[in-house]
């Protein structure tokens, strides 16, 4: 009988040693692989968190920055799109006003009504009324307030009178002052428009004789010119002029915004039509500190806005427009006279709807 080579068994207390090929047992494995030393550990939760404090700093620098250096992001505008004012509140308290006025701070707000006690009007900034303008009794028993214009060079109210022919001045708190005389010169003085170029030169389209014109005096009341003669206009309801010198008159019964140059040329019209910009019965003008030009069209229950005139065109840019017909806020029935504070704030006498409506960007 052969005797089985002796396999030699592990000494008492050592581990086996397993055979080529055969796995080692259970829960045995490599010197160190149960789990890293304390210091190890300790070493990887360190740099861990110093590269999240770094990171940190980078994000903070970035946005530190981003709040000194960053610039403002355009906003995309679409072509031959304008944003227009928007409806902001309206002032009571004038039966069915034709005109307004305002100070260039916009505390004081003047409104002509041609209904009820047909009287011009002063209300603050809040709509309160403060005074009314009322002329003296032996300027007449019968008065209706035309239209109204502000001195921005000593606050003095102007307002033209139709039944008298006349132009009644008051202080800002409406006080009574006196009647603006024209030169003895002037004959078939009927004056319907006003309106006051920066230095207190004063622009009235007078309607009292054939063909009608507009007068431009100076702040002594001397006459310095007369315009308008040969274009044979009807009613002339409103007049402004801009920086460079061109006055925009509404030719209204014409249907027509005239732009003259100061040598009296008519350089621009806009005229009746359906299209956009076209005109149905022009009313008040306007025209803001950007240049914009708002015409009121009275028929379409509407303001027009126009860019101002540029030499060489004989036709203004349209850029929009702003209000429908109605009865809600922000519509409008038979609007009239415009006017615009320093701040590029609209006020529009909304006649029919017995109130002046308040428009802003």
């Amino acid at each position: 009988m052969t005797a089985s080579p002796s396999v030699a068994q592990p000494a008492p207390g050592t581990m086996p040693i397993p055979e080529a090929g055969e796995l080692p047992p259970e829960g045995v494995g490599p010197v160190g692989a149960e789990e890293a030393p304390p210091e190890r550990r300790r070493r990887r939760k360190l740099l861990l968190l110093l590269f999240l404090l770094a990171a940190f700093v980078v994000l903070l620098g970035l946005a530190i920055w981003y709040l000194l250096f960053r610039q403002p992001i355009p906003i995309p505008t679409i072509p031959g799109e304008t944003i227009m004012p928007g409806y902001v509140t309206s002032v009571y308290g004038a039966a069915r006003p034709m005109s307004v006025a305002v100070t260039g701070s916009g505390d004081r707000v003047y409104i002509g009504e041609t209904s009820g006690d047909l009287t011009a009007r002063v209300f603050d900034a809040q709509g309160n009324e403060l005074a009314a303008l009322v002329p003296p009794v032996s300027t007449g028993s019968e008065h209706v307030p035309t239209y109204i214009a502000v001195n921005p060079v000593n606050g003095e109210v102007y307002v033209s009178d139709r039944p008298t022919a006349d132009i009644y001045v008051y202080d800002a708190d409406g006080t009574y002052l006196r009647a603006f005389a024209p030169p003895s010169d002037v004959e078939g003085w009927q004056p319907l428009a006003l309106w006051f170029g920066p230095t207190g030169n004063l622009y009235v389209t007078d309607v009292g004789q054939l063909p009608h014109r507009v007068r431009e005096f100076d702040p002594a009341g001397n006459q310095v010119r007369v315009f308008g003669q040969d274009a044979e206009m009807s009613f002339p309801n409103s007049v402004a002029v801009d920086d460079a010198g061109y006055a925009y008159v509404t030719d209204s019964n014409n249907g027509r915004l005239l732009v003259f140059a100061e040598d009296g040329r008519i350089v621009a019209k806009v005229g009746r039509g359906s299209g956009k910009g076209n005109l149905g019965l022009p009313r008040g003008v306007a025209i803001d500190g950007q240049g914009r030009v708002y015409v009121v069209d009275s028929s379409g229950h509407t303001v027009f806005v126009y860019g101002k005139y540029q030499e060489g065109s004989e036709r203004l840019e349209y850029l929009g427009s702003f209000g429908t017909q109605g009865v809600a806020d922000g519509a409008f029935a038979y609007p009239n006279g415009i006017a615009v504070d320093g701040r590029g704030r609209l006020y529009v006498a909304d006649s029919a709807n017995n109130r002046v409506q308040l428009w802003s960007y």
